[in-house]
């Protein structure tokens, strides 16, 4: 089998399907949105915020982390749940909840750049042991990586996270279909671009997502858009690796939606958006503050889009269509606790001897072929399809 550092060629089938995750949207509406002067409207929001106990961390050895300040190097895991609870029962009758996108974001010391991590749900690895939702723990065993979210919500993913990175989660978020959903309406939609029709028919019993788009730009609605990040069965080759091709790009179609129609200076939109953000995310009660959020929200002020680069975990797929991490993951979480970039940037001739190499010198590097910045993940209709 071949290994993968970062899969994004396009799909034969779909070229349209290219770079990687979803969920990512609540961290760059809170970074994008608030950064801006519009931190004022948070204040009115905070009581919206849910926040779990998290004590259960403290119940195993955590790996080391700098002190947190607004400058500081900080590591945040972004889980998007795939719960049919309350208004998401009518997509399928699955009990219980598996994280459907999880996304590790490590934001370097100054806080000009980021990378972001996704990780496979078929991963196959060894989940920590953990306390079970219905009560009583579980013991250490492998399967497959998002079977932890079922078996102990958000804090067990974490614990896998951590023991099978040794990364540090400083805060996190959990957002699940509904709140994604709103998301999407709150900035009027997103534009998506592709060069051939996608139908992915809901068939009882078998799955699919309902989505029926036509080939060109169209501006889709959220329960749109969650039907087109959520697709697998009938698109592409089917695996959850295709459709993590597809969220990234979908992502960064919202980012740059939000910013051609001027998020951070209009303030009616700024309201609505971080009202739907506010009331749809769980988080640690450290950060479900509206002073924490604000003095989180002012940190990311440099921090641009165009420097923030999205990964997949390293990969092979390995017997039974599942995913195993390869030595060059280790590769990937080592840099990141060292809070360094990954790959390394190659230098340029141009560039000036001693010139810097740090994540936020992009000028002065040459991307990897095997990441993808916002910017270089916008997709192009081919002339005549829309």
């Amino acid at each position: 089998m071949g290994k993968h550092r970062a899969p994004i060629a396009p799909s034969t089938a779909h070229p349209w399907l290219r770079k990687a995750t979803a969920g990512l949207s609540i961290l760059i509406l809170l970074a994008t949105s608030l950064g801006g002067g519009a931190v004022y409207a948070i204040n009115s929001l905070g009581k919206n915020i849910n926040a779990i106990d998290t004590s259960d961390l403290n119940n195993q050895d955590r790996p080391e982390t700098v002190v947190q300040t607004d400058t500081s190097a900080t590591n945040i895991l972004i889980m998007g749940s795939d719960s049919r609870a309350g208004s998401n029962g009518s997509y399928g009758n699955v009990e219980g909840a598996r994280s459907d996108t999880t996304l590790l974001v490590h934001i370097y010391e100054g806080r000009e750049a980021a990378t972001v991590v996704s990780i496979p749900r078929d991963s196959y690895v060894e989940i920590a042991g953990c306390t079970k939702l219905n009560g009583g723990t579980s013991q250490p065993y492998t399967t497959k990586f998002n079977a932890a979210f079922a078996i102990g919500g958000p804090i067990c993913t974490i614990k896998t996270v951590e023991k099978l990175t040794n990364v540090r989660i400083n805060n996190f978020v959990v957002v699940d279909f509904e709140a994604f959903k709103k998301v999407v309406d709150a900035i009027g939609g997103v534009k998506v671009c592709l060069t051939s029709p996608a139908y992915d028919p809901i068939i009882p019993g078998v799955g699919g997502s309902g989505l029926n788009l036509p080939a060109g730009y169209s501006n889709i609605s959220g329960e749109q858009a969650l039907a087109f990040v959520r697709a697998r069965e009938s698109l592409g080759d089917g695996s959850d690796l295709g459709r993590i091709s597809r969220q990234q790009e979908f992502i960064a179609s919202m980012i740059r939606g939000m910013m051609d129609k001027g998020l951070m200076t209009n303030p009616a939109m700024i309201y609505r958006v971080l009202n739907v953000v506010t009331s749809s995310i769980t988080t640690n009660p450290e950060f479900a503050s509206t002073a924490a959020l604000q003095d989180f929200a002012l940190s990311l002020g440099s921090l641009k889009p165009s420097k923030i680069n999205f990964v997949t975990t390293p990969y092979e797929i390995i017997e039974k269509g599942n995913v195993g991490w390869t030595e060059e993951a280790n590769d990937l979480w080592s840099a990141l606790r060292m809070d360094k970039p990954w790959p390394e940037p190659v230098v340029t001739a141009s560039a000036s001897p001693g010139a810097s190499t740090s994540p936020s010198a992009t000028a002065s590097a040459t991307p990897s072929p095997t990441t993808t910045s916002i910017t270089a993940a916008a997709a192009t209709c081919t002339e005549g399809n829309g």
